[in-house]
């Protein structure tokens, strides 16, 4: 039996409350501030977006200001921008950014996959400490069968998790060639969701054609380690740098290729890194005269040598950007994105 004409006897005694998360609870159904505006006003709900998102840039745009007046940022960002306005910046993202949508770090990984053998967390953390990430992954993935390895990587970066972060700005900001190291889906499912996907996606080997879709005008996806569930291409311990990065093979020819344009670290430690000894030994040939310069967003500590972190970077012919490292990473990249395309 339809009772209708009690719905306004109903409607005089809901109630709603205010849950600790903010959610209000109507009946026992619990609805989020945004859920309620959509139903309600969905035009409304538009506006007060637009409204939201313009006072977060011009709050961003303050604090990347605030960034850039720190050490020799700003004529340093300045120079980024020049090139970024040419169409010259190419972005290579590293395992920071795919973070924030709950992949692990590469120290994080190698901790967890830890426990799954008998390498000692002892040995793995000296390893660690001393920059030896090539050399733990190798000594963990001796200690294990080939399949459990495998499976280990594809179980941490071959599945799909809710995108979030700032790498969802990419596609916004760069509408490029994107160059990674992460095993992850995480860029080109950023791309798919602009509706500004990738004509194309190179592993590993196959990077050697970038030159020519590079010259072609594509916009192409490389993944330079290769993918999570495919061993052939993948790059991770010490034996598959060495075979990937030994003279004469592809992945120095790429590193050479993609070196004429600049490159963007972002997301990237750049601590220990087989990219920076790779166009360090590439600027040692052609000297830094002649070479491009590339730029890397860095957070910075108060008790860290920046002067020492620098000169190893100039070497490679990477110039920092430097942010707090006591600060909110991913706000500070997003608020230097905004600064990037300012006016734009």
């Amino acid at each position: 039996m339809k009772m209708d004409f009690l719905k306004g006897k109903f409607n005089e005694d809901l109630l709603a409350k205010i849950e600790d998360n903010g959610n209000v609870n109507i009946a026992g159904y619990s609805l989020t501030p945004d859920q309620i505006l959509i139903e309600i006003e969905p035009i409304g709900y538009d506006e007060a977006f637009c409204d939201w998102l313009d006072q977060r840039k011009e709050r961003l745009l303050i604090k990347a200001d605030e960034i850039l007046r720190l050490y020799d940022n700003r004529g340093r960002f300045n120079r980024l921008r020049e090139s970024y306005k040419r169409g010259a910046v190419i972005p290579f993202i590293g395992a920071g950014m795919s973070m924030p949508s709950g992949y692990p770090g590469w120290t994080n990984f190698l901790r967890q996959l830890c426990y799954e053998t008998r390498v000692s967390a002892e040995d793995l953390n000296d390893l660690l400490s001393q920059g030896q990430y090539e050399e733990a992954a190798q000594v963990l993935a001796d200690d294990m069968p080939a399949g459990s390895f495998y499976e280990a990587i594809e179980n941490a970066f071959g599945h799909d998790e809710d995108l979030a972060g700032t790498i969802q700005l990419l596609p916004y900001i760069f509408n490029t060639s994107v160059i990674t190291t992460n095993f992850d889906d995480v860029i080109k499912r950023c791309y798919e969701a602009s509706e500004s996907p990738f004509t194309e996606t190179l592993l590993g080997a196959d990077a050697r054609e970038l030159p020519r879709y590079l010259g072609q005008g594509s916009k192409v996806l490389v993944k330079l380690h290769g993918k999570a569930n495919s061993s052939r291409s993948r790059v991770l311990t010490h034996s598959e740098y060495q075979t990937h990065y030994r003279e004469g093979n592809c992945l120095i020819d790429v590193i050479e290729a993609i070196s004429t344009k600049t490159l963007f670290f972002v997301g990237c430690s750049l601590v220990v890194d087989r990219t920076i000894l790779t166009l360090t030994q590439q600027l040692e040939k052609k000297g830094h005269d002649v070479a491009t310069r590339h730029y890397a967003l860095l957070s910075i500590g108060e008790d860290e040598d920046r002067l020492a972190r620098r000169d190893k970077l100039v070497n490679a012919n990477i110039f920092p950007i430097w942010y707090p490292a006591d600060e909110d990473h991913d706000e500070c990249i997003e608020a230097l994105f905004y600064k990037l395309i300012e006016g734009m």
